[in-house]
């Protein structure tokens, strides 16, 4: 599962304090009454993070989201936590990946959610979500 679609994938910019940020959508194109067949999955990369980005015991975790709005507003949570970089030894975190099989009733669109638990910047890297077939 390593065939990739540009028009399937979004990156986005991780947040540069406390804070959270999510990713535009990939949009599936199933309605909803369908179901979303395809044997593919997501992956998820995590890019690695510099001391100043994450600090000692600070994390950033990603969650997959998914919505049946564009602007992926009131989303569920497909996986809580499926990234979690923890920042350690003062050299902040390596860079990580998830891949993730969406359920056949996932919602139509689905992108990802980057939460930084302290106030470093990481706002210089970008994490990516794309949908491998």
């Amino acid at each position: 599962m390593n065939l990739a679609d540009a028009l399937l994938k979004q990156s986005k910019a991780l947040p540069a304090d406390a804070s959270a940020v999510t990713s535009d959508a990939i949009d599936l194109q199933v309605t909803p009454t369908g179901d979303f067949l395809a044997n593919c999955e997501f992956l998820l990369e995590a890019p690695a993070l510099a001391t100043g980005e994450l600090g000692d015991d600070d994390t950033m975790t990603y969650d997959l989201v998914a919505s049946e709005a564009a602007d992926l507003s009131n989303p569920v949570t497909l996986a809580s936590a499926l990234i979690t970089q923890t920042g350690a030894g003062g050299a902040g975190a390596a860079a990580a990946t998830a891949r993730y099989r969406p359920p056949t009733d996932v919602k139509r669109y689905v992108g990802f959610k980057a939460t930084n638990s302290a106030a470093g910047d990481a706002s210089g890297k970008s994490a990516t979500l794309s949908l491998r077939c």
